[in-house]
């Protein structure tokens, strides 16, 4: 018996040494490397959801803490080929060996070290891991049978993951990098992060998150607590940027998940650009606050608060709700950006290069599971412009460019009602903080009151409707169409056509324009349009433009009543010196036309000025300038005026066939030259009846560019018909004749006014003028009341001769002589428009007696604008220093007397 129990206690020390080996060697020994390779890839693989290879050695030390070495491990991506989605130099934990020899394996304190993680999305959307599918409804937790062959257990709350993994287990990671690219959005975030704990405290009650290192190059820590059943903490910081996200869970019993309050501070704005690898766009701090909820299927935003302040004064403000990001329901945004300093607004815009954004003012909400702007009010220096239905909007995705700036791409925009959006328009924009490259394309088509705003609802069908495809792009360095083709619809008292395009904005090269427009019945068009009937019959215009490189064509057409005007004009820019050519033709042109015509369209001018109390009554905005006109100006390629007056041959033709008005019908022809800088018009030629009129005009556009100088002549004019003219209604005849030679600042109308020296001289002879007042000065009252002239009720003019000279907005005269058959009127003084004064003298005597006493001189001064009138009651007499007294046999009309005498 004893013996028999001595041997089996031998078999059975025996048996536990070679089983003890057996397990030292499947545990250490490089024999049995495989077997460990195989046990803790098939393990691994199945916790993390994801395919796992270790190519190192897997070894355990057992002692009285077991642990488990695995060196070498690369987990490769399932969808993308040639890639790993992790690699890592050595895995180590800690083992319960109690739970293993009960079949159970119980990880934990896991050390990870050289860790290179490649998080890839490809354009297509293809990722380097395999997504989770969402989570199902959590079922009761079912009974484990410990009895149970080991195996794998799946999270009840849905498939395994690297995260559910790790949720509950001591995690240490050093020397980690990360690589985060997405193809489809630009962006690429490098991590590299010197060590990250992940501890379980307080008995597993506490998780702690803490670590630091660097993304793109810019240094950040991370801290978080996650207590149980208590609120949480998370802090995160980039240099000066904070971020902080505090909540708590939400019980299941309510739905699950958790609310938190996220806090940012961004410090120096600038760091964020860096952060996201993007150009810095503007400097400046900023703040944002919210309340988060998620949940699932629910993530909202409430409370939402958000204040940039920027480097140059300008301030954006954002706030709001968002009942649920996912499905974009109860979004409720209002933005508003003050584009200026504080109470320092841009100068009003007086061309369109100064034109600058100074507000914008913003409600979007979404409509029919889209966004729109319930409100848009975009302000400028110039003008401000309400737009209240605006969207719904879309994005395809937001990128990151090859320049480093946040794009759009795939933008759907539309304008106006939700069913029949009178404009709809996509494309993308490369740069949304300076809003660059933008490139847009879309369509219009809405009923004519889009164009013609004062229309009533009764006469819009009138109108037709308007159809038109367009294209926007900045491509030239600011806003512009680059295509437009517009025509009107169903109607047949008026039409519209336009087909823009253009290959080259930048030099206009491959340009092509068309536009025209007609109406068939002028006066029905006016009384549509509640003005008063202009009846010219049909009106046409149009003009069209053809470009290339260096070369264009312009072609203008106008037709109204019975009159017709046609300008070509061919520029040919290839040469050293750019030749320009034109014509401007008609084969007759009425007068009665040009008279209509302006008639029409100063009540279309008018037209366009609404008269809205409403409007009136609004006080305009405090930090908004008034509007103001804008002047367009061009300094680039063909429409530059300054390269054309100084670096072209021009000639410019004008033939007028046929001028019919009043008087009958007479020609008109001119020609415009400008030679490097040389530039002469004229003679401007002009035969209107007896009428007869000449002008030249020149400038040095290189040595004096500002001063033109403008000479000429007329004669043929019925002084009578003048004096109807400017509503006097004096009935008088006489032929009028003039000369004027002077010059002034080119720079504008009025600075050629104000600036204008010379001379200019004004004749008369052989007419009449239906007073006999200037006989009454001049001969005395008795005379007077015996003359020829009041029995006739007229008096002769014999002539007038009025030589003036001109400097600088004062005309002075030394002599300006009328004279009738019996009185000769002289006149001396100045007259200043600038300066607002006036000094003049005059002196009637009867002719051929100057020294005699004028019976009634006067003197007109003051204020040119409010003159006084006074007459010189008792006369004046004139003598010759000289002593000269009698007049001489061959007297000269229309010289001074008192200057003739011998």
């Amino acid at each position: 018996m004893g013996r028999w129990v001595v041997t089996t206690v031998k078999w059975a020390v025996m048996l536990l040494i070679l089983v003890i080996t057996l397990a030292w060697l499947a545990l250490a020994t490089p024999f049995f490397s495989q077997l460990r390779k195989s046990y803790i890839e098939d393990y691994l693989t199945a916790q993390i959801g994801q395919p796992l290879i270790v190519e190192g050695d897997v070894r355990v030390v057992i002692g009285r803490t077991t642990f488990v070495h695995v060196s070498k491990v690369r987990i490769p991506s399932s969808n993308i080929d040639d890639l790993n989605l992790a690699e890592l130099n050595l895995l180590e934990w800690e083992l319960n060996l109690p739970a293993l020899l009960k079949r159970k394996i119980d990880l934990d304190n896991l050390t990870i070290d050289g860790l290179q993680a490649n998080a890839i999305t490809k354009a297509d959307g293809t990722t380097s891991w395999i997504k989770r599918s969402p989570k199902p409804e959590t079922p009761k937790e079912p009974e484990v049978d410990e009895t149970e062959e080991p195996e794998v257990a799946q999270t009840l709350s849905g498939k395994p993951s690297i995260f559910s993994f790790l949720s509950d287990k001591t995690v240490t990671f050093t020397n980690i990098g990360l690589v985060s690219i997405d193809e489809k959005s630009g962006f690429e975030f490098v991590f590299n992060l010197e060590s990250i704990l992940l501890e379980q405290l307080e008995d597993g009650n506490l998780v702690s998150v803490s670590g630091g290192g660097t993304v793109n190059d810019q240094e950040f820590t991370l801290d978080g607590k996650y207590p149980k059943g208590q609120p949480f903490t998370n802090t995160l910081i980039f240099g000066d940027i904070e971020v902080t996200y505090n909540g708590e869970t939400i019980d299941t019993a309510q739905g699950g998940g958790y609310s938190a309050k996220l806090a940012l501070d961004t410090g120096e704005i600038g760091e964020v650009f860096d952060v996201l690898g993007l150009e810095r766009s503007f400097d400046g701090t900023g703040a944002l606050s919210a309340d988060i909820t998620s949940q699932p299927g629910l993530l909202a935003i409430q409370n939402l608060q958000s204040v940039l302040d920027l480097s140059k004064g300008q301030q954006i403000t954002i706030d709001g709700n968002v009942n649920n990001v996912i499905d974009r329901s109860g979004f409720d945004i209002k933005v508003q950006a003050r584009l200026h300093p504080e109470g320092q607004p841009p100068a009003n815009a007086d061309t369109l290069k100064d034109l600058k954004l100074t507000r914008i003012d913003a409600h979007i909400v979404n409509q029919d599971d889209a966004l729109e702007f319930k409100k848009l009010v975009v302000r400028t220096n110039a003008f401000e412009q309400g737009l209240n239905k605006v969207g719904p909007i879309s994005i395809g995705r937001v990128y990151k460019t090859e320049q480093q700036t946040l794009g759009l791409e795939d933008v759907h925009i539309q304008a106006g009602p939700n069913g029949a959006p009178y404009i709809i328009a996509s494309g993308g924009i490369g740069d949304i903080f300076k809003f660059k490259s933008v490139d847009l394309q879309g369509t219009l088509a809405g009923s004519a009151d889009l164009l013609l705003k004062t229309l009533s609802k009764e006469d819009v069908a009138k109108f037709g409707s308007i159809s038109a495809e367009f294209k926007v792009s900045d491509q030239a360095g600011h806003l512009g169409l680059t295509e437009l083709r517009a025509t009107t619809k169903d109607t047949d008292l008026w039409s519209l056509s336009a087909d823009i395009s253009v290959e080259d904005v930048t030099e206009l090269d491959g340009l092509k324009a068309a536009i025209g427009i007609a109406i068939s019945d002028t006066a029905s068009f006016l009384d549509v349009l509640k003005l008063v009937p202009v009846d010219i019959g049909a009106v046409e215009f149009a003009v069209s433009l053809e470009g290339q490189a260096t070369a264009a064509d312009l072609e203008l057409l106008f037709n109204a009543g019975k009159s017709d005007l046609k300008t070509t004009v061919s520029f040919d820019l290839s040469k050293e010196i750019n030749v320009i050519r034109g014509d401007i033709l008609s084969n007759r042109i009425r007068l009665e036309d040009l008279r209509d015509g302006t008639r029409v369209l100063v009540q279309l001018s008018e037209s366009g000025k609404p008269d809205d109390p409403e409007k009136k009554e609004q006080p305009a905005p405090d930090d908004g300038p008034p509007i103001q006109p804008l002047v367009l100006e061009e300094k680039n390629g063909l429409l530059d005026l300054e390269r054309i007056l100084t670096e072209t041959d021009l000639e410019i033709g004008l033939e007028l066939k046929e001028f019919v008005g009043d008087a009958g019908t007479s020609s008109m022809s001119s020609k415009f030259v400008a030679k490097e800088g040389q530039i002469e018009a004229g003679p401007l030629e002009l035969y209107y009846g007896p009428g007869f009129f000449k002008v030249t005009a020149s400038m040095d556009a290189i040595e004096n560019p500002k001063l033109v100088k403008v000479k000429g002549s007329t004669s043929g004019w019925d002084f009578g018909k003048i004096l109807d003219a400017v509503g006097l209604g004096i009935d008088a005849h006489g032929t009028l004749s003039a000369a004027f030679d002077v010059a002034g600042n080119a720079t504008s109308g009025k600075a050629f006014i104000n600036s204008m020296t010379g001379s200019a001289s004004l004749n008369m002879g052989g007419g009449s003028i239906a007073t006999s007042l200037l006989e009454l000065a001049g001969l005395g009252i008795f005379p007077w009341l015996f003359s020829e002239e009041l029995a006739a009720r007229q008096t002769e003019i014999v002539c007038v001769k009025a030589p003036v000279w001109v400097q600088a907005g004062n005309v002075s005269f030394k002599s300006i002589v009328a004279e009738t058959r019996r009185v000769q009127l002289v006149v001396k003084g100045n007259v200043n428009w600038v300066g607002d004064s006036i000094k003049i003298r005059g002196e009637p005597r009867r002719v051929g007696d100057p020294l005699a006493r004028s019976a009634w001189p006067f003197d007109v001064t003051g204020k040119l604008s409010d003159p006084k009138f006074k007459l010189d009651v008792g006369g004046s007499r004139s003598v010759r220093a000289d002593g000269a007294d009698e007049m001489p046999a061959n007297r000269v009309p229309c010289q001074q007397d008192i200057l003739q005498l011998e």
